[in-house]
């Protein structure tokens, strides 16, 4: 007996993961040096704190997002998972998301990710797939809230 692997899979993930996706976006954060005021070498924090442009923290914020859809599963926000060495803190979130170019620089640029309205940093990005790539895994810690 002969046994084939089907050829459809990355096919029938992806009308899964249309049908039972939510939407998830990478976000990329670009500081740059205010124009309008200095920023003091010692410090780092602008020598105007009453600067229009950046509220005098002496930097510029941009952000960017590529949003996609993605499968998501939310774990135990406090769970603990068994290694051989011991316990290690799982994430609080995976998503699972197409194997693309743009997805993958994406991933390889944010600064964060948010999903269901929470901002969440990667903790591990796990390529899957079988024959060829066709998904990522990626596995999600939620920020503190005081944090930002």
């Amino acid at each position: 007996m002969i046994i084939t692997f089907p050829d459809n899979t990355a096919e029938v993930i992806d009308a899964i993961r249309g049908a039972i996706g939510r939407e998830v976006e990478f976000v990329t954060e670009i500081h740059e040096d205010c124009y309008n005021c200095e920023i003091d070498p010692v410090t780092g924090n602008s020598t105007n704190s009453f600067c229009t442009v950046c509220s005098g923290t002496g930097y510029i914020t941009t952000t960017s997002g590529f949003t996609t859809s993605g499968h998501i599963t939310w774990g135990h926000a406090e769970g603990l998972g068994w290694v051989s060495g011991g316990q290690i803190f799982d994430g609080d979130c995976r998503i699972q998301v197409a194997y693309l170019p743009e997805i993958e620089s994406a991933i390889d640029s944010c600064s964060y990710v948010i999903v269901d309205e929470r901002k969440m940093d990667v903790r591990k990005v796990i390529p899957r797939g079988v024959k060829q790539l066709n998904r990522i895994l990626i596995d999600l810690i939620e920020r503190d809230k005081n944090a930002g």
